[in-house]
């Protein structure tokens, strides 16, 4: 009996000093982050905190808006408000806990040093003092709230502390998913606040894909001349900058779009938002076309002369890009349709891929000629028997997850015939198909590399026009191949999922299949 008393003694002790550490919070003053750092004279790296020069800036820092998300390009004072609001955050809002996430935990620590650290030294009245010296780098304590920091590309760290409030920095370099994972750790917050700011990469992925969610509000110039608002980066095509003018004097400005007149000055705008409707997500997107510290003659010149276009679109543009050849798009994909419909029976011999989701999604060819002949999506594993039959089906691969016990008895019913796949990353060369097991590893990069050549290249046709196969361009299009940079700082390309993807998967497995038929596997007279 003791023993618990002076146990429940503890722990209310406890309770006692993390009360104690949690100071009576101040009220923010009026104009939140930015009127704050204002009054409070908050040193940065070059100076006093104020607008000169990021008149830009203004509203979103006086934006508390919960769910805010930022594409950005590159140097425009996006991380020093995505800091300065977490500090506010842990000064005036009464949470538990903030995390600060980055792609890696290198990422997180050397931020946490050399960017927070001597932030706090540089403000010891505004911010230091109401700051607690913890022994790990990615913690800090402020007003009894956890101010941490992470990486992500491990979610060991991730699976604790409680939270309100998750910022993700340069969001399109996390692991995909990562988020939701994170998003656990606000379970039990009544607030939930997540901030999300990167630099695009490809379109529909990551921060892109967030932006288009949201509000939508751009920085728009106003006219001296005819008093019009511009967006910038509405002028900008695969050619040109339309509002980049040059003129035979040597200037080089930002003009009006619509007097074509008027030279905008960067500083006088003001944000507007072209999904309005939308109310529950902020979002905000920054262009160099208006930062005062690059110049429209830099912009225009790295436009026409860098070999690397995307650079320029994400990083001083804060526009997503891709090439062309590094994403399949649904026009490419529909003129490879032929004029026979999408069969239910064909003679073969052919071949097939399965990928597992909700559904089972299939797609068969035939060799001679090269086609698809059917693709379709079924609810339940006996339909894979009866396509197997109906398809005259001599190698099918099929995806092993989820239900690997599934996929392993559909292999175990058709031995010789199915096989089930596993990726691995490391593998080389083409597929490695192990017949006792029925199973087949490949490289996905690898794999995918090659049957996005062959609908690329139109080495092979489709049947004519309908539902399931406009589902199978929709869902090949919702792929596309990216850079991806690992924890130890080296890179490999990888393709990232842009939304539903069962089709373009049941087709890289079907490819796999076909591969195998197309070599030495089976006689010539199997083929004929």
């Amino acid at each position: 009996m003791s023993k618990t008393k002076n146990a429940n003694t503890l722990f209310d002790d406890f309770l006692t000093s993390l009360q104690s550490e949690i100071t009576t919070h101040d009220e923010a003053p009026a104009g939140g982050v930015g009127e704050w750092a204002i009054q409070a004279e908050i040193l940065l790296d070059r100076g006093r905190f104020g607008f000169a020069k990021h008149e830009f800036m203004e509203k979103p820092y006086a934006d508390n808006h919960p769910y805010q998300v930022e594409m950005k390009a590159a140097q425009l004072g996006n991380t020093t408000r995505a800091f300065l609001r977490m500090f506010w955050c842990g000064l005036f809002m009464p949470f538990v806990g903030l995390m600060y996430l980055f792609p890696s935990k290198t990422g997180s620590g050397d931020f946490s040093r050399s960017r927070v650290a001597p932030f706090i030294e540089k403000n010891p009245e505004s911010i230091g003092k109401f700051i607690k010296d913890t022994d790990s780098v990615g913690l800090k304590r402020i007003r009894g709230k956890n101010f941490i920091f992470r990486g992500t590309k491990s979610t060991e760290g991730l699976r604790s502390d409680p939270v309100d409030f998750i910022m993700y920095d340069e969001f399109d370099l996390f692991p995909e998913g990562i988020e939701a994972v994170a998003r656990e750790r606000m379970g039990h917050s009544e607030y939930k606040w997540e901030h999300y700011l990167s630099n695009p990469t490809i379109p529909d992925f990551g921060i892109d894909k967030q932006f288009q969610q949201t509000d939508q509000q751009y920085w728009m110039l106003k006219c001296p001349k005819c008093g019009e608002y511009t967006c910038l980066e509405d002028s900008v095509t695969d050619d040109d900058i339309g509002c980049i003018a040059e003129y035979a004097d040597g200037r080089t400005v930002l003009l009006c779009q619509h007097c074509r007149d008027g030279v905008l000055d960067p500083a006088i705008g003001q944000w507007v938002a072209k999904n309005p409707s939308v109310t529950d997500r902020r979002g905000y997107h920054y262009s160099q076309l208006f930062s005062q510290y690059v110049t429209p003659a830099e912009i225009i010149h790295a436009f026409r002369t860098d070999a690397n276009r995307a650079a320029v679109y994400n990083y001083k543009l804060g526009l997503p890009y891709i090439e062309a050849e590094n994403r399949l798009s649904i026009e490419e994909i529909l003129k490879l349709c032929g004029t026979a419909g999408n069969a239910s029976s064909d003679s073969g011999p052919c071949y097939m891929g399965v990928d597992q989701g909700k559904g089972l999604h299939v797609v068969i060819g035939k060799l001679h000629p090269d086609r698809i002949v059917h693709v379709g999506e079924y609810k339940d594993w006996n339909d894979m028997d009866r396509c197997v039959e109906n398809f005259n089906v001599l190698r099918c691969v099929c995806d092993a997850m989820p239900e690997r016990r599934n996929a392993r008895a559909f292999a175990d019913r058709h031995p010789g015939k199915v096989y089930v796949n596993y990726y691995n990353e490391h593998a080389r060369d083409g597929a490695t198909w192990n017949e006792a097991k029925c199973q087949v590893s490949s490289n996905r990069t690898e794999s995918m590399d090659g049957s996005h050549l062959m609908l690329s290249q139109s080495r092979v046709g489709l049947p004519r026009e309908c539902q399931p196969v406009r589902e199978f361009a929709e869902h090949c299009h919702n792929v596309a191949k990216k850079l991806d940079e690992k924890e130890d700082g080296s890179k490999r390309y990888i393709y990232v999922k842009l939304g539903a993807d069962h089709y373009r998967h049941a087709w890289n497995y079907a490819v796999l299949a076909r591969s195998s038929m197309a070599g030495s596997c089976f006689g010539e007279s199997d083929l004929s």
